[in-house]
């Protein structure tokens, strides 16, 4: 167990975490022990984050903002991207859901720090380093990425949201915080055994049939159903869900005339999001097409440090590409599954 040191008086301990099979508990301020202050969270916060606070992160708070907005983001720069609390004000609540783990545990110090300090939360910014705090943990995980003495920071500060004179507006989400992930047998916190074991389970696959294609797809895959874009003269349909029990992945079938263009140009368009060193050329056979090309590669991502394993096969049937994609987390597991999908893919002779 590790406690944050103090410089005089008692310790907090963190909880054990449910891994060991704890009861869910309810949060109970009266069995804490004795509160520390902010001040003295504020320096184990920068003790414990040190390396990641003192590294430039991946995606800055306004590169978060920008990825909101549907932009690129800039590299981060650090007399823009100064901490200020006018900065964190700015970019904090639109940016902060974005942010890789690395970039998240940049910032959250800095947040902590301006928490105690402002927290009527004039711009929103205690709101979303809450909402950051609370389960589900996204993929890449941020909260499963922290030490033993960073989550007792963590567990600190949300007591003292929790407790505090006014956080009156926030002391209902720091407890729940507090009681879904934090504290010992957390309802919402899943333990090393049963993330493995849901890993391991065993999947069952479905056919996909449509009038040009047929897919293979795990159980559970949801589909958005085919919509037509006339504006842009295709079809598709696009299917979200899990692969390998914890990771998010899309499959996504386009259908658009082939017209005078060659199906180079349409695979390499299709791929012009993709990072150009990771880009790799394969051979491909499509049962039932005419023609066929594919690529696989990374994504840019929303953040640089979090690219995705993509792969794009475009098909010739007649006049027509059927432009399969396949988008989720380089994982030897899950590229795995991604590849089955590709290899179940093939072309049906329409009228």
């Amino acid at each position: 167990m590790v406690a944050l040191i103090r410089p005089s008086g008692p310790t907090l301990a963190r909880p054990k975490t449910g891994a060991q099979g704890d009861q869910p508990k309810t949060y109970n301020p009266e069995a804490e022990g004795p509160a520390i202050t902010p001040d003295e969270i504020v320096c184990q916060a920068l003790e414990a984050f040190r390396a990641d606070a003192d590294a430039p992160p991946p995606l800055s708070l306004r590169g978060g903002c920008a990825v909101d907005s549907y932009d690129e983001a800039e590299p981060f720069d650090p007399a823009r991207d100064e901490a200020t609390d006018a900065y964190l004000e700015g970019f904090a609540f639109w940016g902060l859901g974005y942010l890789d783990a690395q970039s998240w545990r940049h910032y959250l110090p800095r947040l902590f720090s301006y928490a105690f300090r402002h927290p009527s939360d004039p711009r929103m910014a205690l709101e979303a380093l809450i909402r950051s705090l609370r389960p589900p943990d996204r993929y890449p995980p941020r909260l499963a990425t922290l030490t033993a003495e960073q989550e007792a920071v963590v567990v600190a500060f949300l007591e003292k949201v929790a407790l505090g004179d006014g956080f009156a507006h926030l002391q209902e989400d720091a407890q729940v915080a507090l009681e879904e992930w934090w504290l010992p047998g957390a309802r919402h916190r899943p333990n090393p055994d049963g993330a493995a074991a849901l890993r391991s389970e065993p999947v069952a696959w479905h056919a996909v049939e449509r009038p040009r294609y047929r897919l293979a797809l795990p159980q559970g895959f949801a589909s958005s159903g085919a919509r037509h874009i006339p504006e842009e003269s295709r079809t598709v349909e696009v299917w979200r869900g899990t692969l390998c029990g914890d990771v998010p992945a899309l499959v996504a079938v386009n259908l658009t005339p082939l017209g005078d263009r060659h199906l180079r140009h349409v695979v390499e368009r299709a791929a012009a999001g993709l990072r150009a060193a990771s880009v790799e050329h394969r051979s491909c056979h499509v049962p039932g097409a005419s023609r066929s090309e594919r690529r696989d590669g990374l994504t840019r991502g929303d953040s640089p440090a979090e690219p995705e394993r993509i792969t794009i096969v475009a098909a010739v049937i007649k006049q027509e590409v059927v432009l399969l994609t396949v988008r989720s987390w380089p994982r030897d597991d899950v590229e795995a599954a991604m590849e089955r999908i590709v290899a179940a893919f093939e072309i049906v002779a329409g009228n």
